[in-house]
């Protein structure tokens, strides 16, 4: 036999007053821009990436006060947040051959306000100088992760290819990546979701071949 299940007015309250905040934890954001300067160096690649904290859906960072981001406690997972959400969503090529998986460096959470990702030398001089004071009052979903990797590579001459797959940290995302070769020019590349594997230094035929046969979502001609 049905019997209807009975539940008390303040158990019922409570479902409902937690609800929204469960709910707010997951939602994808609508737009994301991701950040990246890649440098190869002598026998090591790094890579710089700076992402909006909110786009890291499945991870309750502490928060203190109104909603702003415990600083001391959240530090800790900052690493593991970047080896998931940042580092699992790209493939690195030397050559033809996939690089290992980069490891995480250093990491800082940044303020919306903050512009050192405007060369690659500023954005390194960030990440690994202070951090912002435990503090500092800013919401969480108002905050920048940034992020030093690093991976080996044979020669910082070599040509390198990226495969970004950062598309699934938004409903919209546009990454804004540059490459910093070894003893050249800064190559700029701007890409909406994800593009397919983007050669970083071509050669010739490859750039004439993606001139008439690149993704209208890349608005960069190197992608094979």
């Amino acid at each position: 036999m049905f019997r209807m299940l009975r539940i008390h007015p303040l158990l019922l309250g409570a479902a409902l007053l937690f609800l929204p905040c469960f709910a707010r934890a997951h939602d994808i954001p609508n737009d994301v821009t991701v950040q990246m300067f890649v440098k190869p160096e002598g026998r090591h690649l790094h890579l710089l990436v700076r992402v909006p904290l909110k786009a890291m859906r499945d991870i309750s960072f502490p928060q203190r006060g109104p909603g702003y981001l415990d600083l001391e406690r959240a530090g800790a997972l900052l690493p593991g947040a970047a080896k998931m959400w940042i580092a699992g969503f790209f493939e690195m090529y030397e050559g033809d051959t996939l690089l290992s998986n980069p490891q995480v460096v250093a990491t800082r959470i940044s303020l919306p306000s903050d512009f050192s990702f405007s060369s690659n030398e500023s954005a390194l001089a960030h990440v690994t100088g202070p951090a912002l004071t435990d503090t500092t009052d800013v919401y969480w979903d108002q905050t920048l992760l940034d992020v030093l990797f690093d991976t080996s590579i044979q020669s910082d001459r070599s040509r390198f290819s990226i495969q970004p797959r950062f598309g699934r940290l938004g409903l919209r995302v546009i990454t804004v990546l540059r490459f910093v070769p070894a003893g050249g020019e800064v190559r700029a590349f701007e890409f909406d979701g994800d593009p397919g594997l983007v050669r970083l230094d071509p050669q010739w035929y490859q750039a004439a071949l993606n001139f008439g046969t690149a993704p209208t979502t890349c608005s960069s001609f190197f992608v094979w």
